[in-house]
């Protein structure tokens, strides 16, 4: 930025000592010019000069608000990705307790079969220990399924308003893109 503003600066300079020069030069030589096209000629470089101030103050702030939202697009695409990502493993750890909760059932149900037909008398306490040990873990993981799956929703929420978030970041972007591209 401090590089515009020299490079602005010396171009003002150098129309000015483009305008003056060759005045002076005449009015040395005897050749004068008016008053008027001098003072005419000031004004108009003092204009010019103004434009170019309001120019590069519009360019500074242009910048600047384009840093800051690029910087918010930055940090709203990592927060999207660390939900993705959290998404992502609770959804699998969902399917993995959906896919357990099947064999935990039919262990359940051999077990209580194995427990009617009395294969061993002397196991029959055994047996039911381990079957209450498996419903107590199928309730177990009824409870976590549910824990994950109101995670899930939570995610799911959270993720879509962070990707509206998202796009009217870049919508901003687009327009400041489209706003410096005017002429």
């Amino acid at each position: 930025m401090q590089l515009i503003k020299t490079m602005t600066l010396a171009f003002v300079i150098a129309i000015a000592v483009a305008c003056i020069l060759p005045t002076r030069t005449l009015a040395q030589t005897g050749r004068s010019t008016s008053t008027d096209d001098h003072e005419q000629t000031l004004k108009q470089l003092l204009t010019e000069v103004r434009e170019l101030r309001l120019a590069l103050q519009r360019a500074t702030f242009s910048n600047s608000r384009f840093q800051m939202l690029i910087e918010r697009v930055r940090v709203e695409q990592t927060h999207i990705d660390a939900l993705r990502r959290d998404l992502e493993t609770v959804r699998n750890q969902v399917s993995d307790l959906q896919s357990a909760k099947p064999r935990i059932e039919q262990q359940i149900k051999d077990a209580e079969d194995s427990l009617d037909r009395g294969i061993e008398p002397n196991g029959h306490a055994d047996w039911e220990s381990h079957i209450k040990t498996m419903k107590a873990e199928f309730a177990r993981i009824g409870s976590e399924d549910e824990r994950l799956r109101n995670r899930e929703v939570a995610l799911e929420t959270d993720f879509q308003n962070s990707q509206a978030r998202l796009n009217e970041l870049n919508t901003q972007l687009d327009g400041l893109m489209s706003e410096m591209k005017a002429p």
